[in-house]
């Protein structure tokens, strides 16, 4: 090792650059050796890179549990007191008619139904987070006339007009969950719509290879406010103090994103609104 006195002498042989000097050139060894700490200060690196995503997803998660709390909290307590309440009223009214008493078994039906709806919009929405789905060609016009079916009490109930083509282009996705959007689409147009809800559905082949469809009302429409975070995690879709459930159209933002496509809302006053989702196009 060369002592303290050899170094400076060199140092300023190296300045003046004295002829005939060799200058000694680095170590194989040390070249080794920085090669391995850059090495590791870029794993460093990617390591605390990694770390900041997985603490802001930890956050994103830890709020989104708070939401699913407060949520389940709201969505079932108002039901059980209305459970509560109807069945006081059967216990202590003494003279109550057959038709009124069939009135409040009605009413329990409907809440027990809604509260069964909060838990099953729950567990789907976990079933979409935590699995991913096997992609496949969807039947669409298969799928839309289950909906239909499903969604007939309320047709009926609010006298609605649903206009469907009878082509649907295929697109790639998962069918089962692909239900649930429409359901939930095709729901809120005739609960939200106008009186009677006149409900047409269709779809647009786009030039990424992607189909939109969609959803038209004849409501009220959408504020621009209210649109910006319509699909926002646990948004109320709520119009003239009509109760929502808080959950579906944040569902169908996870669903949607989650099989490759978007989800989108197009709404003017007082022109009705047209809520769209895209998926990749399937061969036809």
């Amino acid at each position: 090792m060369m002592s303290s006195y050899e170094q400076r002498k060199l140092q300023l042989e190296l300045f003046y650059l004295k002829p005939g000097l060799n200058i000694p050139e680095k170590s194989e060894a040390s070249e080794i050796n920085d090669v391995a700490v850059r090495n590791e200060i870029m794993a460093l690196l990617r390591t605390n890179e990694r770390l900041q995503k997985q603490l802001v997803s930890l956050k994103e998660h830890n709020q989104e549990l708070e939401d699913y709390a407060h949520t389940v909290a709201h969505n079932l307590k108002d039901p059980l007191s209305v459970l509560i309440l109807t069945s006081d009223a059967i216990a202590e009214i003494d003279d109550l008619s057959r038709e009124e008493l069939k009135e409040y078994m009605q009413q329990i039906k409907i809440t027990a139904y809604s509260m069964n709806g909060t838990i099953d919009n729950l567990l789907l929405l976990s079933e979409v987070k935590k699995e991913d789905a096997p992609l496949e060609p969807i039947n669409m016009g298969k799928v839309v006339n289950n909906i239909q079916q499903r969604l007939s009490y309320l047709v009926k109930e609010y006298q609605g007009n649903i206009i469907a083509p009878t082509h649907w282009p295929t697109a790639i996705g998962y069918a089962p969950w692909i239900e649930e959007v429409w359901v939930n689409y095709l729901s809120n147009a005739l609960i939200y719509g106008g009186r009677p809800p006149i409900v047409r559905l269709g779809a647009a082949i786009l030039p990424d290879n992607m189909i939109s469809f969609w959803v038209l009302d004849n409501g009220f429409g959408i504020s621009p406010e209210r649109q910006a975070d319509i699909f926002n995690q646990f948004n109320h879709f709520n119009q003239e103090n009509r109760p929502g459930h808080g959950l579906g159209l944040s569902i169908v933002r996870h669903i949607v994103e989650k099989l490759g496509g978007k989800v989108g809302l197009e709404s003017k006053a007082g022109q009705g609104s047209l809520f769209y989702f895209t998926l990749p196009a399937g061969s036809d």
